[in-house]
């Protein structure tokens, strides 16, 4: 019998996408996905979607969003950490990008969070470029 699969809850309020960008981050491909640990943990994999304007007209945002959206039932359960928060930025080339090729990034983006969340906080942000000046 395989283990049981975390539950996904969706990120709904601004309060929540905001507390997830301060997290870590990464881009691949067609996708950029923001990942924070809640500090109350839990079972549950926090997901949410986005898609500004720059990706089109409605009907490619809302194609975006809803590719997002099942990318991400099926690749949460298995790559994402429970007690995180998710937050899935469509790129433009994700409403008319291969479905294999955004599995993979979203996979891959998925497995590089997951590493970066489990290091600490300290290693889930990338360093500030210091100036040149030195």
């Amino acid at each position: 019998m395989p283990a049981p699969q975390p539950p996904i809850q969706r990120l709904k309020k601004r309060a929540q996408f905001l507390y997830v960008r301060a997290g870590a981050r990464t881009a691949r491909g067609a996708v950029l996905v923001e990942a924070r640990k809640r500090p109350e943990g839990g079972p549950a994999i926090g997901a949410g979607f986005t898609a500004s304007k720059k990706i089109g007209n409605a009907v490619l945002r809302n194609r975006a969003r809803r590719r997002l959206k099942e990318a991400a039932r099926q690749l949460l359960p298995e790559h994402g950490l429970p007690g995180a928060d998710y937050v899935l930025v469509a790129r433009r080339s994700t409403p008319d990008a291969p479905w294999p090729a955004l599995l993979d990034d979203l996979k891959s983006a998925l497995i590089r969070l997951r590493a970066d969340l489990e290091a600490g906080p300290r290693a889930a942000r990338s360093p500030k470029r210091s100036s040149e000046s030195d």
